[in-house]
């Protein structure tokens, strides 16, 4: 009777060990770096993954509940923008599939607010000396654009653009005007949702970050689509110098936090605005873009997602 408990031991734990040996190889069977997500932080291997459902959520900074990510002078997105400026952050994407980059010379022109006229530059009228000139005029001495700073008075009259700073200032053409960081309040984060079947618990794997002006501050009332990154990128960013990436406690500064932290805590609050579908569609799109509609339909699905995971293990 021993002797038969040993076996029958000895086989059930054959068995086991030789089902598990072929859930591996068949997970296995793709090469290992085609069983990761190259852009996700911590990725979960294909073969433990029993669901997955990409979204897409629209943050306002400029709500209340999002202001530990928008403290003036340290909002989210002039902390993005300076560490571009510095090289601190070098992968600029177009679109949200991280297949086609951007440069850092034309990030930098879609931050501007108005268009400049690129083509050469007319000549500018000779300074006379007995012309009564206004704020804004331009005119050409010995070779240089200068512009005038003030009306000028009869006793300004006659002194040249190059002797006195208060009167003229060197003109070099037309500026853009830039979208300040404040501007820039909307952020797009794509994501996907996982269920790993191994720890048997859902995962948001966050995988870029979209920067959008809102039509109230764009020139022509429409949402103004400024650049992605990759949420690696900016991850590795946040970790790699802490004391630019801080998501401010509006409760108690003694709690601030890593935006690293805030982003994995999910201290968040945004607008679930599409889900993954065939007709890569918003979600609102589905209700003839009734504002309300979309919005009752937007927390439907994200319940839908709270209840998917708790469905699942309840059987």
């Amino acid at each position: 009777m021993k002797l038969n408990f040993r076996n029958y031991l000895a086989l059930l734990l054959a068995l086991v060990g030789l089902s598990v040996n072929v859930i591996a190889q068949e997970g296995l069977s793709e090469p290992k770096e085609d069983q990761y997500n190259p852009n996700s932080v911590d990725p979960i291997p294909k073969y433990e993954q029993l669901y997955k459902q990409k979204i897409w959520t629209r943050v306002d900074l400029e709500q209340k509940l999002n202001k530990g990510f928008f403290a003036k002078n340290n909002e989210f997105t002039k902390i993005i923008l300076d560490a571009v400026k510095d090289d601190l952050i070098q992968n600029i994407y177009w679109e949200d599939s991280l297949t086609r980059k951007m440069t850092k010379a034309e990030f930098v022109k879609r931050l501007n607010k108005t268009e400049v006229d690129e083509s050469e530059p007319e000549a500018e009228p000779l300074y006379e000396s007995d012309y009564p000139y206004f704020e804004g005029d331009i005119v050409e001495y010995n070779g240089e654009n200068y512009i005038c700073k003030k009306d000028l008075s009869d006793s300004e009259l006659g002194v040249a653009p190059a002797d006195d700073p208060n009167l003229w200032g060197p003109y070099g053409g037309e500026v853009a005007e830039k979208y300040f960081p404040a501007e820039i309040s909307i952020l797009e984060i794509m994501e996907d949702i996982i269920l790993d079947k191994r720890r048997g618990r859902q995962y948001r794997d966050i995988q870029t970050v979209k920067l959008i002006v809102p039509g109230k501050y764009s020139l022509d009332g429409a949402n103004y689509y400024v650049a992605t990154f990759a949420y690696k990128d900016l991850e590795r960013f946040f970790r790699e110098y802490p004391e630019r990436a801080v998501w401010y406690n509006q409760q108690n500064s003694a709690e601030n936090r890593n935006l690293g932290d805030a982003f994995l805590l999910r201290l968040f609050h945004g607008e679930l605005y599409q889900t993954e579908n065939p007709d890569d569609l918003p979600i609102a799109s589905y209700y003839g873009g009734s504002a309300k509609q979309g919005l009752m339909a937007s927390q439907w699905e994200e319940m839908k997602i709270l209840e998917r995971e708790h469905n699942l293990w309840s059987y």
